[in-house]
């Protein structure tokens, strides 16, 4: 887990495999309110049959961290 925090809001990010991302597919970016990841997952998995699911929970994590290192969110100390 990382913390990051942005204007006084901490949250945390996860690392690693993405479990929830393999149970919940694109719906768990939409829960976590990244619209962008939601729309991508849900069109590799519209393209791919639903065969995307297997393979996005490897990066998802990362890319999650980057988008939101790169919106402004930077590390707690």
């Amino acid at each position: 887990m990382i913390v990051l925090q942005k204007n006084g809001f901490k949250k945390e990010v996860s690392t690693g495999y993405s479990w929830k991302c393999l149970m919940f597919g694109s719906f768990y970016a939409a829960s976590r309110g990244d619209m962008k990841g939601f729309v991508i997952q849900s069109a590799l998995a519209l393209f791919t049959f639903g065969l995307s699911w297997l393979f996005v929970p490897f990066t998802y994590n990362k890319i999650y961290l980057d988008r939101c290192i790169n919106d402004g969110w930077m590390l707690d100390k």
